[in-house]
């Protein structure tokens, strides 16, 4: 694994993993990698393309793959897509290599935040989670994913806080993290 250790964002899609965890890379100074943008680029296509021309499994092991890559740099804010601490094999490489923080919501404020992260960004590149979801897919979603979700490090409520808030309080997590390490 990578010399310095990485701080892994995960959660649901509309929990803030990518501007707070731009901003928190900001902060620390470190470099930002977006998972979702690098299978992109990695793939040639949207991500929505890899669904329906490779269909998810394949989605996934990219993912897998990507992970394991930027675990062995280390030094990085890694904003995760919302699936990869599904797999055991990914929540085992995040752990070994630096500190994971779970950023949460209501299903609610993550349904509105999805509806306007399509309307403001044009961005309806999530397969599993577009504009359209249903709150019940989403309290569903939750659900399935709550036990793999529950192996964080530390977790963020996102739901009133603004995301320079959610970038401090990970950094305040951080060192404590870093004092609470052996060796530190």
């Amino acid at each position: 694994m990578g010399s310095k250790p990485n701080i892994y964002l995960i959660g649901l899609s509309g929990t803030g993993k990518t501007r707070s965890g731009r901003r928190l890379a900001e902060i620390l100074r470190w470099p930002f990698v977006e998972m979702d943008g690098v299978v992109e680029d990695r793939a040639g296509k949207s991500i929505l393309r890899i669904f329906e021309e490779n269909g998810e499994e394949y989605f996934r092991d990219l993912e897998s793959k990507i992970l394991t890559e930027v675990a062995e740099r280390g030094g990085r804010v890694v904003s995760t897509g919302g699936g990869v601490p599904v797999r055991a094999d990914n929540r085992k490489t995040m752990k070994l290599s630096g500190m994971v923080v779970r950023l949460s919501a209501s299903p609610e404020v993550i349904h509105r935040r999805l509806a306007s992260s399509v309307s403001s960004r044009g961005r309806a590149g999530r397969p599993l989670l577009g504009a359209d979801t249903s709150l019940e897919t989403l309290r569903n979603m939750l659900r399935e994913r709550e036990e793999s979700y529950a192996t964080a490090d530390v977790t963020i409520d996102t739901e009133k806080k603004s995301h320079d808030q959610v970038a401090e309080l990970i950094v305040r997590a951080w060192q404590a993290n870093k004092m609470a390490a052996p060796g530190a």
